[in-house]
């Protein structure tokens, strides 16, 4: 049988490229017909695809942890086929979970609510998990059952792996893979402050977050945020803050009856996120608990310095007063004096700022971090290398299927959040739009018949 080269290969699954994947249908000779308008050019042998398969799963599509999905998925589709599942689907359609189950090598849960709906769905299926922990508030049974039960565990930090030996004593592996930024996309550029309703007389504080998460356990620390808020305002009058993320109305409100500037941005796409940190003088973390988070590497990226609570990647990736300002978590007075200092020096923060995009790169990259996951995807596989050698059709199916599932995700997101009340009509349009503006209609078709109670065979996903 003909070998093909990875150029080759990628060839074969490039719309619009040599070979569309989806006209390689094998014939009763076990070849495929490569088709030129409507007649067969040549016959080849069928490209077999050997790559492991597997589950990979996240909250949301389009979220921090379904955007975490996506960089896993593009750093490693070359060498494993990757079916990509949102909570919301798991819950939805179990019955497409046990389709896929017997020719899964094994499952990437990035939730423990992910590890807990597949596990349901394919019992009594016994299928290898790999568990990416980012952190808890408690230590629940939820938790405690995705740790027992998986082979590899995946943690952010080397305090979270610190954290879980010390509450669990694990027998798997524990791997450190920290949170990534896109370096090409988070970078300084430039931005005007009234399109996100930024006076342009104040010091802007920026802070990113979706209230909904400070529901866990008050973990985003808003009482620490509003403290430093106050203090700050004594001293530097022209402080504003602004907060990007859905849920914040409420809380603008409150400060603002008590005499503090403040606005609320609400929803922008993940593609003008540079212009908003760029537009604000310094981001705010007040945090109590944290895998990462992302936002704050992102600011890093945007040479905007940031000011946060030592949790998470913070301690690792800020050196204090020189790429950033940290404090103990829940230090209202030394974080209002971080910002005070910046408030004071423009030039203070232009170095830090600038000293910040330049720790970061290239180390910080989804690419360079993903590394470490390697050698935990490689052991995952060999523990079912009899499923990867099974014969199927080199096919997209699987990314036909993403697109899909990304389209419902969307949808059904936008829809909860309306239905809370928590976005209005409008901006419900622009998240729907956002979400499904790199796909087609065909994509959005494929969506709404997954979120319908028929039956459906992701394999041959049209």
């Amino acid at each position: 049988m003909k070998t093909f080269s990875p150029k080759q290969r990628a060839e074969l699954l490039t719309p619009g490229g040599p070979i569309l994947a989806q006209d390689l249908s094998p014939g009763p000779d076990a070849s495929a017909q490569i088709i030129v308008g409507n007649r067969p050019a040549q016959t080849r042998p069928c490209v077999p695809d050997v790559r492991p398969r597997v589950l990979i799963t996240a909250d949301t599509a389009s979220w921090i942890i379904g955007q975490m999905a996506s960089e896993i998925i593009r750093r490693f589709s070359g060498q494993y086929e990757f079916w990509f599942f949102t909570d919301k689907i798991l819950h939805m359609r179990p019955d497409i979970i046990r389709q896929l189950a017997p020719t899964l090598d094994f499952v990437f849960p990035l939730t423990d609510l992910g590890f807990k709906l597949l596990h349901e769905a394919m019992h009594p299926s016994a299928i290898p998990s790999l568990f990416w922990m980012h952190h808890f508030t408690n230590w629940s049974a939820e938790i405690k059952s995705a740790v027992e039960g998986a082979r590899e565990i995946i943690v952010c930090t080397e305090d979270w792996r610190a954290r879980l030996t010390s509450e669990a004593r694990p027998s798997s592996p524990i791997t450190v893979v920290p949170h990534g930024v896109d370096l090409e996309l988070f970078r300084r550029v430039e931005s005007r402050r009234t399109r996100f309703g930024i006076p342009n007389s104040k010091f802007v504080l920026g802070f990113v977050g979706s209230k909904r998460s400070d529901g866990d356990g008050g973990r985003k620390g808003l009482d620490t945020l509003n403290a430093v808020l106050q203090l700050c305002a004594r001293e530097a009058k022209d402080l504003h803050i602004a907060f990007l993320g859905l849920g914040w109305g409420d809380e603008v409100r409150r400060l603002q009856a008590i005499g503090v500037s403040a606005n609320y941005v609400g929803f922008i796409r993940r593609s003008e996120l540079p212009e908003f940190y760029s537009a604000i003088d310094a981001y705010i973390m007040t945090s109590r608990i944290e895998g990462g988070p992302c936002t704050v590497l992102e600011a890093m990226a945007c040479q905007t310095p940031v000011v946060a609570t030592r949790v998470g990647l913070v301690p690792e990736a800020i050196t204090d007063g020189e790429t950033g300002f940290t404090a103990p978590v829940g230090d209202s007075v030394c974080l209002s004096a971080a910002v005070l200092e910046l408030v004071r020096s423009a030039d203070l923060r232009r170095r830090v700022g600038r000293a910040a995009r330049i720790s970061i790169s290239p180390d910080r990259s989804w690419n360079a971090v993903l590394g470490r996951l390697v050698e935990p995807l490689q052991r995952m596989a060999s523990l079912t290398s009899g499923q990867a050698a099974r014969r199927r059709p080199l096919s997209d199916a699987s990314v036909r299927w993403r697109k899909g599932v990304c389209a419902v995700d969307g949808l059904m997101s936008v829809l909860l959040n309306y239905k809370r009340g928590v976005v209005g009509a409008g901006t419900s349009l622009r998240m729907l739009a956002a979400c499904w503006e790199d796909l087609e209609a065909m994509d959005v078709g494929r969506g709404l018949r997954i979120a319908m109670p028929i039956p459906y065979y992701p394999d041959a996903a049209g």
